[in-house]
């Protein structure tokens, strides 16, 4: 079969070459013609854009919008934490400042203090040395108080009675132990309140002597010397047991005892002495010459007690 090309509906020739550019002007291009699909696509496509833009800008509005919000808190935050800054910077400012104004203090108070102990200490000093001074001027006193009553005889265990004559009790006394008791021996005689050694007894009231139990004045008798004192004494001594009888005095017989005249120091003293002596066991314990003494046994040595201090010795 022969197959005949079909015949060329234009006298347009193949070849191009043979066209000049005159016959160029003469062409004009033909528009495509685009399909209705791709229409569709190009409008779909801006407008997904154009969504996508407008939700992009609206995802970053409020994305700016939440920055925003959060730098103005954290604007708000540094605003405060400035003011706090400023105000713990204040603060440390007056610590610091007071802490300089304590100090200043501090060594004030420590100046101040290290003077005042210097003051306490030359105070302390000083009231030691008054102490000492007080106590070696209580000694003297002490002393003087019972030299003062060297020469006395004091005479316990008689009666109180109305027109009573003390120069005849004397005189009696010394005639029952053989003392001859001359005119002039004696300074003066009198009655004075019993000194009470007893530290819960009542205070001595003046009654008739056989209604009441209270502690009766003693009679001091105080001779015009030591010698003739301690005469005196011995006989006593040597007589003992003397009673008011003895004393020339009507009624039962009551036992009356003559000593040294002791200062109210020596009398306390010589209470404890006597206790304590009682306890350790302790023969003899006497008063001579206003002098406290004591000894254990025959043979052992006489302890000579002028103070408390001296207690010491009774073992």
């Amino acid at each position: 079969m022969n197959v005949h090309r079909s015949p060329n509906k234009t006298n347009s020739q193949p070849d191009l070459s043979n066209y000049s550019d005159d016959d160029y002007r003469n062409v004009s291009a033909r528009k495509r013609k685009i399909p209705d699909c791709c229409c569709n696509h190009q409008d779909m496509m801006e407008e997904f854009y154009n969504k996508m833009m407008t939700s992009f800008n609206a995802a970053l509005d409020a994305k700016n919008n939440n920055i925003k919000c959060v730098l103005d808190g954290i604007r708000e935050d540094l605003n405060s934490f400035k003011k706090q800054m400023n105000d713990v910077t204040s603060t440390i400012q007056k610590l610091t400042n007071d802490q300089v104004t304590i100090q200043k203090d501090i060594r004030d108070l420590s100046s101040t203090v290290g003077v005042v102990t210097q003051r306490v200490d030359l105070i302390s000093s000083e009231v030691n040395e008054l102490r000492s001074l007080t106590c070696d001027l209580s000694e003297q006193l002490k002393v003087k108080d019972q030299l003062g009553r060297i020469n006395n005889v004091e005479i316990s265990g008689i009666p109180l009675s109305k027109n009573e004559n003390l120069m005849n009790i004397i005189h009696n006394i010394a005639t029952k132990i053989s003392f001859n008791l001359l005119p002039t021996d004696i300074d003066f005689i009198h009655r004075v309140r019993r000194f009470n050694t007893s530290i819960n007894s009542k205070p001595p009231e003046c009654h008739d002597a056989g209604r009441d139990s209270s502690p009766i004045p003693n009679i001091i008798v105080r001779f015009a010397q030591r010698r003739r004192k301690n005469e005196f004494l011995a006989a006593v001594r040597a007589r003992r047991g003397m009673t008011t009888a003895d004393a020339g005095l009507n009624g039962p017989a009551i036992p009356i005892f003559l000593n040294d005249h002791l200062a109210p120091h020596n009398k306390l003293l010589y209470k404890q002495v006597r206790l304590l002596a009682r306890q350790k066991e302790y023969k003899y314990v006497w008063i001579s010459d206003c002098k406290i003494l004591l000894r254990k046994n025959d043979t052992s040595k006489v302890h000579l007690i002028s103070c408390e201090a001296d207690l010491i010795k009774i073992k």
